[in-house]
């Protein structure tokens, strides 16, 4: 697969696995009922949209940015077994592998400045704030049960927002990266 279609790829996937939270989300919200499969299939569209994410750093990538594409790589992989199997580890290496990927193609992707404001800022927000959110949708399940969706529909918007910056950028000149 070409880079162009690599991060063009990343992009969709980001996009529509966020939708998908969404979708989950007020849907749960709304009537009480989860649609079948949509959280579990937003899983391995989040790892491939942090694998585009990393396309779109080309060279500029880094050991950082590298580590996060790897990171996204097993935890697609997960997200397959844990759909297959539905065994613990592999469902939590799939839900947080994402996040953790995120943090590291984040890093490498402020410190390359591929992003104008205030795009520039985004994979890190949602690698770091995401399980954070989720930890306090948590908390709100002791005033409703339902309100756990709100975080997830937050996330989800995250995610769209990110899919649609790479894809926003896929054009743009990559700036060098000025020492420190």
């Amino acid at each position: 697969m070409s880079y162009s279609r690599l991060v063009w790829v990343g992009g969709l996937a980001a996009m529509i696995g966020g939708l998908m939270w969404i979708i989950k989300g007020v849907s749960i919200l709304l009537t009480g009922d989860q649609p079948p499969v949509v959280f579990e299939a937003a899983m391995p569209l989040f790892a491939v949209g942090v694998v585009g994410l990393g396309a779109r750093l080309g060279e500029l990538r880094g050991p950082l940015g590298m580590a996060g594409v790897v990171v996204a790589c097993v935890a697609a992989a997960s997200a397959v077994v844990a759909f297959l199997t539905e065994l613990a580890p592999f469902i939590a290496i799939a839900g947080f592998g994402p996040f953790l990927g995120l943090i590291l193609v984040g890093s490498a992707a402020l410190q390359a400045r591929i992003f104008p404001s205030p795009w520039n800022t985004l994979p890190l927000a949602i690698g770091l704030g995401g399980p954070v959110l989720i930890l306090a949708g948590g908390g709100l399940t002791l005033i409703n049960e339902r309100l756990l969706e709100v975080p997830i529909v937050i996330i989800g918007l995250a995610w769209v927002l990110l899919g649609y910056s790479v894809l926003l950028e896929r054009n743009a000149t990559f700036q060098e990266a000025r020492p420190r």
